[in-house]
C-alpha cells in the first residue's frame, strides 16, 4: 500500500478525510511535501486529545462555587527582615553551587502587541531601549555577581528558553546577534515546545493552506513533554542542577531566579511552588489559586463564574479568591522528572476559542470575524496537584508583576504600563537610598542592581526623568560605540 493510501486510511479512521479535499489542486512537489507533513502528525493522538479536552472541560464545568475555598498563602512582606535574609542567603548559596537554572516560557509571538516577532524581542519603550530578553539576561548576570560577592565562588545560572515553531529561529538568531547579552553562550539553551493541530468547533482539524494543517503550540504546560522529549531533563541532571525557576517572558518586573523565593522553597523542602499577587479586580485576567474539593488548583479567569470572582471577604476589603497566579514557578528537577515520566499523559487539557486563518469551503483563504477554532493547550500550573510539598508565595505587585499582554491602545497590561511600573519601581529604589528623581522615574540597569541594592552612590543626588543609571563597564561600552 502506498504512503498516500496509508494516510487516506488513517484520516478516514480519525474522521479527518476532508484534509485531502484539495489534493488534486496541488502540483507533484506540493503533494510530496504535504504527504510528508501529514505523516509527521499523530492523528490518533490528536483525536484522543480532542476527546480528553472535551471530557476535562465537562469535569471542570461541574465544579461549583460551593466546591471552592480560598487557599492559604505565605505573604513575603509580612515576614521579618531576618527571615527574608536567611532565605536570600540560602538561595545565593545554591546559586553559587551552580544548582539553579531558569526556564523562560518564550513561545509567544508579539501579534497582539502589533509586532511580527517573539515577545522577548519586542521594543519595550524604556529609556535604555532594552528588550525583555536583555533585561532578563542581565538580571541573571547581576545575580551571579551577588552570589560570588557572598560566597567567593564563580556562579552559573543556566538559562533555558522554551520557544515555539514560530519563535525558535528568530529567538536563536536574535540571541546570537546580541552575543547572548553577555551570558556565556554555552550556558544558554533553546528548545521547542510541541505543536498541536487546531480543530473547528466540531472536532475537525483545520487546513491553514490547501497543503498545510493549522497547528498551534501546546501551551505553557507543554514544558514537561518538551523537557523529556528534547533531552533537557538529562541536560539539567548532567549539569548538576537541582532547582529550576520557570517564568513567562512577558513580565518586565520578573525577579529572575529570585534567591529569596528559591531559598524559601529549599529550606521548606518544597517540590513545587508558585508566586501569586493579591488580586483586587475580579475582572483582571489572572487565574486564582484555590482549594477545589480539598485539592490545590488554579482556576483560570475564564473558568471562574463572575459572581464567584467578585465575592468579598467579611470585612469587604479583599476578594475572597485573591491569590492571583502570575506564571512564576519553582520546581525541583526531581519533581520535573516525575511529572514528565509519570503524570504528563494525565495533565488536564484546556480548550480555548480562537480565530485562525483557514481554507474556506470554496478553497479560498479566509480570516473569519468570529472564533472559528478550538486550540487545545496544557497549562503549567496543572501539575501542582501532584506536589507533595507545595508553596503559595504572595509577593508585591509593584515590585514583581507588570505583564505585557496587549498593544498600547488597550492602556492595560501593555508596554506603556510596563514602562511606567518599571520606572516607578526604580524611582523607589533611588529614593530609598537617599536620592531624588524628577518626574515619573528613572531606569536602573539590571547589571547595576538586582532589586535596589548597591545604590549608595545616589545619596544626595538628583536625577532627571527617564535617566538611565548604568555600571561603569556599560558606560565604557557606550563610549566605544559612540
Amino acid at each position: 500500500m502506498s504512503d498516500l493510501e496509508d494516510i487516506k486510511k488513517l484520516l478516514e479512521e480519525c474522521n479527518q478525510s476532508h484534509l485531502l479535499k484539495y489534493w488534486n489542486d496541488l502540483n507533484e512537489n506540493q503533494q510530496k511535501d504535504f504527504l510528508a507533513h501529514l505523516k509527521s502528525i499523530d492523528f490518533k493522538e490528536a483525536l484522543w486529545m480532542w476527546h480528553k479536552a472535551e471530557a476535562d472541560f465537562e469535569e471542570c464545568d461541574k465544579i461549583t462555587e460551593d466546591d471552592l475555598m480560598p487557599v492559604d498563602v505565605e505573604v513575603e512582606k509580612d515576614l521579618p527582615h531576618s527571615t527574608i535574609e536567611e532565605y536570600r542567603s540560602i538561595g545565593l548559596e545554591e546559586i553559587s553551587n551552580n544548582k539553579v537554572a531558569v526556564i523562560v516560557l518564550a513561545g509567544g509571538q508579539g501579534t497582539r502587541l502589533g509586532m511580527p516577532y517573539p515577545k522577548g524581542m519586542c521594543p519595550t519603550g524604556i529609556p535604555s531601549g532594552k528588550t525583555l530578553f536583555q533585561l532578563q539576561a542581565e538580571r541573571i548576570q547581576c545575580l551571579e555577581d551577588l552570589a560570588k560577592l557572598k560566597t567567593g565562588k564563580n556562579s552559573i545560572i543556566y538559562w533555558y528558553l522554551m520557544t515555539s515553531e514560530a519563535t525558535h529561529m528568530l529567538t536563536e538568531k536574535f540571541l546570537i546577534q546580541n552575543r547572548h547579552f553577555g551570558l556565556n553562550k554555552d550556558h544558554v539553551t533553546l528548545f521547542k515546545q510541541m505543536q498541536i493541530p487546531c480543530f473547528d468547533m466540531t472536532g475537525r482539524i483545520i487546513l491553514e493552506e490547501k497543503d498545510e494543517v493549522a497547528t498551534s503550540p501546546d501551551g505553557n504546560g507543554g514544558l514537561f513533554k518538551a523537557l523529556q522529549e528534547q533531552g533537557m531533563l538529562e541536560d539539567l541532571q548532567k549539569k548538576g542542577v537541582k532547582y529550576v525557576h520557570v517564568h513567562s517572558v512577558d513580565n518586565i518586573l520578573v525577579k529572575v531566579a529570585d534567591p529569596v523565593f528559591i531559598g524559601k522553597c529549599v529550606k521548606d523542602n518544597v517540590d513545587c511552588g508558585l508566586k501569586v499577587i493579591k488580586k483586587t479586580d475580579p475582572t483582571e485576567p489572572l487565574g486564582v489559586v484555590v482549594l477545589a474539593m480539598d485539592k490545590i488548583d488554579v482556576v483560570e479567569y475564564t473558568e471562574l463564574p463572575p459572581t464567584t470572582a467578585a465575592l468579598l471577604s467579611h470585612s469587604r476589603e479583599n476578594l475572597v479568591f485573591n491569590a492571583g497566579n502570575i506564571c512564576n514557578h519553582f520546581f525541583t528537577v526531581d519533581f520535573l522528572k516525575d511529572i514528565s515520566s509519570k503524570y504528563e499523559f494525565d495533565l488536564r487539557l484546556h480548550m480555548s476559542k480562537k480565530i485562525v486563518t483557514q481554507i474556506g469551503p470554496d478553497g479560498d483563504k479566509i480570516l473569519p470575524p468570529v472564533p472559528n477554532c478550538i486550540k487545545i493547550e496544557k497549562f503549567i500550573f496543572d501539575v501542582i496537584t501532584y506536589a507533595k510539598n507545595f508553596l503559595v508565595w504572595q509577593v508585591e505587585r509593584a515590585s514583581e508583576f507588570s505583564p505585557v499582554k496587549n498593544s498600547d491602545v488597550s492602556k492595560r497590561d501593555c508596554f506603556a504600563t510596563a514602562k511606567r511600573d518599571l520606572l516607578a519601581l526604580h524611582k523607589s529604589w533611588v529614593e530609598n537610598n537617599g536620592g531624588k528623581c524628577q518626574g515619573v522615574g528613572v531606569e536602573v540597569s539590571p547589571r547595576l542592581s538586582y532589586e535596589g541594592e548597591g545604590l549608595d552612590f545616589v545619596r544626595g543626588k538628583e536625577f532627571k526623568e527617564n535617566e538611565v543609571l548604568i555600571t561603569d563597564r556599560e558606560q565604557r561600552m557606550l563610549d566605544r560605540k559612540s
